[in-house]
């Protein structure tokens, strides 16, 4: 068995750092802050249980997935920003 300090606390303190609580991705079923919690669950703990939960590969930090522009596609309304289409002529 190898020992790394890479997802570890490692020689860094982590209660030291300003952010006390962070969002974690529950990996596997298991009990984090006194509660179950289910594979898919996103939770904030402290940054120690956090980093314990992520060298058991029970967890992972959360990264939130930047949300889409909301795109208006109509097209010939007055909220559009879009000119209204030419229509045929008639013969």
């Amino acid at each position: 068995m190898v020992l790394s300090t890479n997802k570890m606390g490692g020689l860094i303190a982590t209660h030291l750092n300003e952010e006390t609580n962070m969002k974690y991705l529950i990996l596997k079923d298991t009990v984090a802050n006194k509660q179950k919690v289910n594979a898919g669950d996103v939770i904030e703990l402290s940054i120690d249980e956090g980093r314990m939960l992520i060298g058991l590969n029970k967890a992972e930090e959360y990264k939130e997935k930047p949300k889409a522009k909301k795109v208006d596609r109509s097209v010939g309304l007055e909220t559009s920003e879009v000119k209204a289409p030419k229509k045929r002529a008639k013969k």
